[in-house]
């Protein structure tokens, strides 16, 4: 399960109210919606509104406006406050809860964060295919005597901790740690695609590496080359953008094939400034010829990984000798195999009309390095 808490607002319920009965546009498709649970006085509105009747949905949204009336009435203050609280609770693909278990979750989850009997709240899940989530809007004004809100320090680490328990009683998958993302929250799109391929956002998959590599150099009070080469170890490669002295100012990360920068995957901790300052990696301006020769360095299974080659076929019958070319790359090594397989195949079938000793391995050596352009040797020819 994941538990994500999405920013606070002021003023009305209205659109998040309305967001969650699917009465609004949804980046996501709702196969299935359910009342879980709600404490107001008003009635389910649920009904209603898939009949295309929002008359209940209103009354429930004037109930939980008019608790801030209430108060500022009651309390004669001014001070701004982001009474509306909006989470959500999903699970992962093929797992679901019962409507009993998913009501004694919201409890349990809002009971956690400090909230009682006397906050308004509407539970109701989302189903998404195999997706189940449910949507929790509460009020965070309390409806007593002297109108106190539900403290939000903390929150984080205590949904993280609710959301564990929740996971322990009813047997759910585990949640990404704190250590997993670096402290980097996820996106509700992130989320999402979390939850699909039941795997970290890329982003995240990046920090952690990025993470790893800090500690690893630090533990060895090593450097900035130390840093390097502990990336390379996760398959994370950098690039630097350069000032006018030629001294770095700028970083990025680069894994899959993906380049994010420092500062857009975290800019308290992964731009350069923090990693040569904060963050303790010693760099010396003198040695920065050094560093860009071994920042594109790259293993030798990542440089197999880039070569090309084609296997160049001619016909020999005919006017023309027109080549058809397969090109695959060096890890492709099942290809070979079977294109070698094909070659004996038509060697004994089709001899008369097509050559295959007459056909030609053209083997180039391409490696990429971020910032230049890609260079291409000169060919050399093997026969087959």
């Amino acid at each position: 399960m994941i538990g994500k808490i999405f920013p606070k607002s002021a003023g009305s319920f209205k659109n998040r109210i309305r967001y969650i009965f699917g009465c609004t546009k949804h980046d996501h498709e709702i196969s299935g919606i359910r009342t879980i649970s709600h404490n107001t006085m008003s009635c389910d509105p649920l009904p209603a509104v898939l009949q295309g009747n929002e008359a209940d949905l209103t009354e429930m949204i004037k109930e939980f406006d008019q608790v801030e009336t209430l108060r500022r009435f009651s309390i004669d203050s001014d001070k701004p406050i982001k009474p509306v609280f909006h989470a959500m609770l999903s699970l992962r693909p093929g797992e679901s809860l019962t409507t009993p278990q998913w009501r004694t979750a919201v409890q349990t989850y809002l009971n956690d964060l400090g909230f009682d009997e006397t906050n308004q709240f509407v539970a109701v899940m989302h189903q998404d295919k195999d997706h189940q989530h449910v949507h929790i809007v509460a009020n965070r004004i309390r409806l007593n005597d002297d109108f106190g809100m539900v403290k939000d320090s903390n929150e984080r680490s205590v949904s993280l901790e609710s959301v564990s328990g929740i996971e322990d009683r009813f047997n759910l998958s585990k949640a990404p740690k704190p250590k997993d993302t670096w402290g980097v929250s996820i996106t509700h799109a992130e989320l999402h695609a979390s939850i699909r391929d039941n795997d970290l956002p890329l982003k995240h998959k990046m920090i952690a590496k990025i993470a790893g590599a800090i500690e690893a150099t630090n533990a060895q009070d090593g450097d900035m080359f130390d840093f390097v080469r502990a990336l390379r170890k996760q398959k994370v490669y950098i690039n630097l953008t350069l000032n006018d002295q030629g001294q770095p100012k700028g970083i990025s990360f680069e894994f899959d094939g993906k380049h994010i920068s420092g500062r857009q995957l975290k800019r308290s901790r992964l731009t350069w400034q923090k990693l040569t300052t904060q963050e303790g990696i010693h760099y010396d301006p003198e040695t920065i010829y050094e560093l860009q020769r071994e920042i594109t360095r790259r293993d030798s299974e990542e440089q197999e990984r880039a070569r090309i080659y084609f296997y160049e076929f001619i016909a020999v019958s005919g006017r023309r000798r027109k080549p058809v070319y397969v090109r695959f790359t060096a890890k492709d090594y099942e290809v070979q195999k079977l294109i070698q397989e094909i070659l004996e195949l038509l060697d004994a079938i089709f001899d008369a009309l097509f050559k295959p000793k007459e056909c030609r391995l053209k083997r180039n050596y391409i490696e990429f390095t971020s910032g230049t352009p890609f260079s291409i040797p000169e060919e050399d020819e093997l026969t087959i």
